[in-house]
This record gives structure tokens, C-alpha cells and sequence, in this order.
């Protein structure tokens, strides 16, 4: 004789009420457990339909006190996959906290508005096509990252043995717009020198006068073509005015985390991002000013700094700058801090190569510094000119 049929993990059976005295009920299930034991639940209250909610809000309980990753179905919220999904990334220690804080607020912002009310089940092909077309249509970038994003969740899902397979992998595929990586012209850096130099320092303006770390930002920031944490990040022992030319040293970065603030990280963005680099005489110029406002013996302290010396937020940085283009007559053209680490990238692939601006840069080939970074150099050298001349009609 076949025995009960076993119930799948994380499944309760039928409910059964009785009345126990006078005013009191229980009712009584079998619920199967996280670690596969089958279990008899109960709970008790003053009419049926009271000991029946209390059991059943028991039975929701002992679902998350399992950890809601393995207790998950194809029937489940996918609220609740992307929430088990958020947990494991926070366990993950590979994770850098800027990255994992990242992908909340992505989470948040891209992915959930669309998939909240379906459960995991419902995440058709159909409905991820849907959905990355409506975010296609906004921008490639934010299409991009909610396909990584999604994609990364109903990988997890497929772990955990929660659905068969991960259908972002049969969704269309999304073709990249043509990109070409822009260099400022020498005419707009000199527009925002001028600017930063005239920053807040006009007679009888309101309001604290600026006291120039923007500006002297620019000028490193140009000179070393490091991202702009990095450049925030550096410290009095990371510099050597002495060698020459002077050098710097990149081994870290400023970053924001959530309940953190704004802190040094002991390292940049990538292992290869930490480098040591010869930098111009301009942006060592400045570099010495900063040391002369520092104490000698502070060898940790920022080159750059707050009124109340703690590091310099990226986000504020950005946002005087937004100020400086505005005067400079560039508001609205896409330039940004790191048009700077463009800027130099171009300038040293067209000088010494791509392999240089690579170095420069910190990029491990340099793919990425001729896709994202150096601007393309579509004059053809002269010597072509003199072949062809070769094919003149005689005189």
C-alpha cells in the first residue's frame, strides 16, 4: 500500500479546525521544512477563523526563517527571488561594497517597477523581451544593465533549482549603438580654466568664496588621466616631487557606501588600476601647492580635502563642475570629469601608442582604452601622398 504522499519542501497540507473547549480552536497541519522533515504545525484561537490566520502566519514565519533562497518556487513573488538574490550578493566577499550597493539601488530602479507583481513563474521570454524594450527605448546603457542584472538573478534562480533554466538566454540579442570616444579640443579646456580659475570669486558675491580645490582637481586630473576618486584619493605619502620627472602613486579611491559616507579605499577601482606614473610639470605644480598646505608629518593626509577635513565627496566635486561648464559657455555637451581621462588617453595613443595610453590609464589590454577612451586619429600620414604621386600623368 503506497504510503502519504512526501510534500514538496516549503509546502504545508490541508488545514484541519476543531474546537478544543469552550472559546478555543486549533488548528493543525503538516508543513514540510527547509532541511526536507515533515513537521505538525499548530495554533490556537478564540474562533476558527482566528486559530487558522495565526497558523498560517506561523507557517510564514518558519518560510523566512530558513532563508528565503532555498524555500523559494516557480510560484513565489519574484519580489521575494530578488530579495533572496540581494542577500546572497551581500555574503559575497568578492564583491566590492560600492558594487553590491550598486546593485540595490539598480534593483530598486530598473528591474522591480516592471517584475514586482509577477511571480518567478511568470518571467516569460516574452515579458523580458517586453521589458527590455521599454527600458531600450530610454537608453542602451540602462537597457544593458537591467539585462545583466535580471540576468544575474534568474542565473541564481537556476542554482538554487527554482526554474530549469535562465531564459535571458533566449531573449533577443541587444545590438550596441556606434560609440566614438570624444576628446576635449583645446579650445574648451582652456574655456574651463578660465572658469574654474574665476570660480566664485567675484567681488560682493554671497556666500563662501571657493577655495580653488576644484580647479587645482582639474589640473591633476588632466595631468595624470586618473579617474576622479583617484585623483581625490591621493595622499601626501603617494606623491615624489623629488624624481624625475615626479611621480604618483594610484593605489586607491574615494567611494560612497551606503550607512559609510564617503571614505579612501586601500585600492582603485581594478588590481590593475595601482600604478605609479611620471606626471607634467603643470600638474606637479600644483601638486606642491596642495604639500605646502599640508603638515610634513601627516604623510596620510588627502591632497584634497573638505572644510572639515575629511575626504572631498566625488558627487560635490561633479557638481562645481557642472557650474564651471555653465560659465565656461560647455553646459549641455556631455563633458564630464572624466572627459580629462579621455582627453589624455587620446593624446598619448596618437603620441606613443595605445599600449602607452593603456599603461597610463591602468587597463589590462588595450581593447578598452581604444573602444571607450582614445579617440580615433582619422588623418591618414602624408607618405601615401607621396606613392600616389607616382601614378601622376607624364608631363
Amino acid at each position: 500500500m503506497a504510503g502519504r504522499p512526501r510534500l514538496p519542501i516549503s509546502t504545508f497540507g490541508a488545514i484541519t479546525t476543531q474546537q478544543v473547549s469552550l472559546g478555543i480552536f486549533r488548528s493543525v497541519t503538516r508543513f514540510r521544512d527547509w532541511d526536507g522533515q515533515t513537521r505538525k504545525v499548530t495554533a490556537t484561537g478564540s474562533s476558527r477563523n482566528d486559530a487558522q490566520a495565526a497558523l498560517k502566519s506561523d507557517l510564514a514565519a518558519r518560510l523566512r526563517a530558513g532563508g528565503s533562497g532555498d524555500l523559494l518556487t516557480a510560484s513565489s513573488p519574484f519580489l521575494l527571488l530578488a530579495a533572496a538574490w540581494m542577500e546572497d550578493v551581500m555574503l559575497d566577499v568578492d564583491r566590492s561594497q560600492g558594487t553590491k550597493d550598486t546593485y540595490q539601488r539598480e534593483l530598486r530602479v530598473l528591474v522591480l517597477p516592471f517584475f514586482e507583481n509577477f511571480t518567478i513563474r511568470e518571467v516569460t521570454v516574452g515579458r523580458i523581451e517586453l521589458f527590455l524594450r521599454q527600458q531600450r527605448a530610454q537608453s542602451y546603457p540602462r537597457a544593458k544593465h537591467s539585462r545583466t542584472l535580471l540576468g544575474m538573478i534568474l542565473a541564481f534562480a537556476v542554482r538554487r533549482e527554482i526554474i530549469p533554466r535562465n531564459l535571458m538566454k533566449e531573449t533577443s540579442r541587444m545590438k550596441k549603438p556606434p560609440h566614438t570616444p570624444k576628446a576635449l579640443t583645446t579650445e574648451q579646456i582652456a574655456a574651463i580654466r578660465l572658469a574654474a580659475r574665476e570660480w566664485r570669486t567675484e567681488d560682493g558675491r554671497m556666500g563662501p568664496r571657493s577655495d580653488g580645490q576644484v580647479r587645482d582637481i582639474i589640473e591633476v586630473m588632466l595631468g595624470t588621466a586618473t579617474r576622479i576618486g583617484e585623483a581625490l584619493a591621493l595622499r601626501q605619502c603617494d606623491v615624489d616631487m623629488d624624481a624625475d620627472p615626479p611621480r604618483v602613486n594610484i593605489s586607491g579611491t574615494i567611494v560612497v557606501h551606503n550607512g559609510a559616507g564617503v571614505h579612501r579605499q586601500e585600492h582603485p577601482k581594478t588590481h590593475e588600476s595601482n600604478r605609479v606614473i611620471g606626471v607634467p610639470q603643470f600638474a606637479a605644480d600644483v601638486i606642491r601647492q596642495r604639500l605646502a598646505l599640508l603638515d610634513p608629518e601627516d604623510t596620510e593626509h588627502l591632497l584634497f580635502y573638505s572644510r572639515v577635513d575629511t575626504p572631498l565627496a566625488p558627487y560635490n566635486v561633479r557638481r562645481t563642475f557642472r557650474g564651471i561648464l555653465r560659465n565656461a559657455g560647455l553646459e549641455g555637451m556631455e563633458i564630464t570629469p572624466h572627459s580629462f581621462r579621455r582627453t589624455g588617453a587620446t593624446l598619448l595613443a596618437n603620441e606613443l601608442g595605445m599600449q602607452a595610453a593603456a599603461d597610463m590609464l591602468g587597463h589590462t589590454s588595450t581593447s578598452t582604452t581604444k573602444a571607450h577612451y582614445a579617440e580615433p586619429d582619422r588623418r591618414v600620414k602624408p607618405e601615401p601622398a607621396e606613392v600616389l604621386q607616382r601614378l601622376a600623368p607624364p608631363q
